[in-house]
């Protein structure tokens, strides 16, 4: 079965396509040492060779722009020439992917901002640019930190770790989105509806629960989706009254 993979190490991605993606999988497990994680993805019988090569041209593409990680690659694959009908179909598995990888910790396609936003400010959706200081900050910031929102019936914990923050089990989040959110922020629109299909979050007693750990590669990009509404850092607060907006600042100062 044809497929597109990625091999993540502590500093180091490895992108590759397969047909069948198993046996490259096997290879791999037996000649490539770095990596710690290997994730996958597959669409029974709706991927063919060229839509797995187009997969991974673009990935090493973004990988490269991103420069998060080190690009384990020897060479740039090409994309192969596909009909218009053809490309959007695979164009659209493109951003499904690039909307997953972030849920599943997975952030090196994120590419370098060209503007000023700061830290907390920046998202996790697939089509807005964040920068790499950003992971840098988070992963600098002291490890286990819990913050707390409330807002209408969501009523959420974060805590830090490396490369950004888990939303954690037990939290609720907003029942209802704001009457704009689909059209300004359709990603984060999507991403809550991917994450209520997939069982993460679920209707319960009349609330939507967070049922297991959710990883996010910012603290706007959990508040977003908690709330329903665009939000950035400053609404995670500690016990001690500590916003995470500030401490992020204050990190990101530190270390530039």
């Amino acid at each position: 079965m044809p497929g597109i993979y990625l091999l993540v190490g502590s500093s180091k991605v490895y992108i590759g396509e397969g047909d069948p993606v198993g046996k490259r999988l096997e290879d791999h497990a037996a000649k490539k040492a770095f990596w710690e994680r290997a994730l996958y993805f597959t669409a029974d019988t709706r991927l063919n060779k060229a839509h797995i090569q187009h997969l991974e041209s673009k990935l090493v593409k973004l990988a490269q722009e991103a420069g998060v990680m080190t690009l384990d690659n020897g060479n740039n694959p090409q994309t192969p020439a596909l009909g218009e009908e053809e490309y959007a179909f695979v164009e659209n598995v493109l951003a499904d992917l690039l909307l997953m990888l972030p849920l599943l910790g997975f952030s090196q396609f994120e590419a370098s901002h060209a503007g000023g936003e700061s830290v907390d400010e920046e998202v996790d959706a697939p089509n807005v640019s964040t920068t790499g200081k950003r992971r840098a900050v988070y992963s600098a910031m002291p490890r286990g930190l819990l913050f707390h929102s409330t807002s209408k019936d969501a009523r959420a914990t974060i805590e830090t770790v490396e490369g950004g923050v888990v939303l954690k089990a037990g939290s609720t989040v907003a029942r209802e989105s704001a009457p704009s959110f689909d059209v300004w922020m359709p990603k984060y629109a999507q991403m809550r509806r991917q994450l209520i299909d997939s069982g993460v979050i679920v209707p319960e007693n009349g609330k939507l629960v967070v049922k297991q750990d959710q990883f996010f590669s910012s603290a706007s990009g959990a508040a977003t989706v908690v709330r329903g509404v665009s939000s950035n850092a400053d609404g995670w607060v500690g016990a001690d009254g500590q916003i995470l907006g500030d401490l992020l600042r204050q990190w990101k100062q530190k270390n530039s």
